[in-house]
């Protein structure tokens, strides 16, 4: 009997921490609010040899899904993309369209999934250097340092 008041102890508990937890869609939010912050203004294209990763994240307020490509060391864009994505949010891999080592907003495609693409309606550069020194800022003001 102790045990069964245990399971549903814990069950409750669990319960009860994930109501208070974020949501996919505001951690996509939080995110892609961060990325915005140290984004350039729209560029027409961008220089692509090799794509290191990416990461999704979310619908911007256009409800256009955008994802972060790294390109390089610090060399992070934002791509925002035409509607609609289906399941981009969840791909495991991707690749970008280019001409002549160049991506190109509303001429190149992100393709994932066996077929699938989003055409790339704008590119941002991101001042990755700044996000992360801003990221690293706040951990040691939140830990009294």
């Amino acid at each position: 009997m102790k045990r069964t008041a245990w399971v549903i102890a814990m069950l409750v508990s669990m319960l009860s921490m994930g109501a208070w937890a974020d949501s996919p869609k505001q951690r996509d939010a939080a995110e892609l609010a961060r990325f915005e912050r140290y984004a350039s203004r729209p560029q027409d294209s961008m220089h692509y040899f090799q794509l290191q990763k990416f990461q999704y994240l979310g619908k911007n307020a256009q409800d256009a899904d955008v994802i972060a490509v790294w390109t390089g060391v610090n060399q992070v864009y934002l791509l925002t993309l035409e509607q609609p994505c289906i399941n981009l949010d969840f791909a495991f891999a991707i690749g970008l369209t280019s001409t002549a080592g160049n991506v190109n907003a509303r001429m190149d495609y992100v393709k994932y999934d066996h077929g699938q693409r989003c055409r790339i309606m704008q590119i941002q550069k991101v001042d990755y250097k700044a996000l992360r020194a801003a990221e690293q800022a706040a951990k040691a003001q939140s830990s009294g340092t």
